[in-house]
């Protein structure tokens, strides 16, 4: 009862600190150091899958051909309010996220990925997650570009989704792409259904 009553305080009091940022405390162009590790849980190199116990040990890490540190993480259950919070979500929708930290510990891009392997409903909604983007980000001022449809591409219900749209705000490049379409010409296969979005949120480094 105490975790919860915490938790309830520490959003009253840091709701802005909090949603301000890119993704909770996460946001490009800061520094690592900044993220509690009180909150997330399997925190490891992404190309490896070592563990870390501190987000300070990104350097223990590979670096890939950018220079850059790739980590991965989920949220950590524990601080969830209930079992409608549990699991690694953003506004409902089931994802994987992993960030890139440079020598210097500051983040430089932050990759969202709708999860492939969510429940049936959530895989079938993942392909809206592009309007939490809006909402964050705005609506406006999106340069968007729409991929013209490959034969194996089936469309959906006289809809077909498969766009990727950028927007540049002050110090970031956010970058999404959506997809909605069948693979293939059977539709009654559930594996089949390509529905997904990426989000990456990159750090211009003026």
């Amino acid at each position: 009862m105490l975790k919860y009553f915490v938790l309830i305080l520490c959003l009253i009091i840091c709701n802005k600190t909090l949603y301000s940022k890119d993704i909770r405390e996460f946001e490009v162009g800061t520094s690592i150091k900044n993220i509690p590790e009180e909150r997330y849980t399997n925190i490891r190199c992404l190309e490896s899958q070592k563990v870390l116990k501190l987000w300070d040990d990104f350097s223990l890490c590979k670096k890939r051909n950018d220079d850059n540190f790739y980590l991965g993480f989920e949220y950590d259950d524990k601080y969830a309010f209930n079992e409608n919070f549990e699991g690694t979500q953003i506004a409902g929708h089931p994802v994987t996220i992993n960030i890139a930290i440079n020598k210097k510990g500051i983040i430089e891009k932050i990759t969202v990925n709708t999860d492939p392997n969510a429940p049936p409903y959530f895989k079938k909604q993942a392909h809206l997650f592009w309007m939490r983007v809006y909402s964050k980000y705005g609506s406006k001022d999106w340069k968007c570009n729409d991929i013209k449809k490959k034969e194996s591409h089936k469309v959906i219900n006289k809809k077909y989704t498969n766009r990727i749209c950028t927007k540049s705000i002050k110090n970031k490049k956010i970058t999404y792409h959506t997809e909605f379409y069948f693979l293939n010409s059977n539709k009654k296969k559930k594996e089949n259904l390509i529905s997904r979005t990426e989000l990456i949120i990159s750090y211009y480094n003026l």
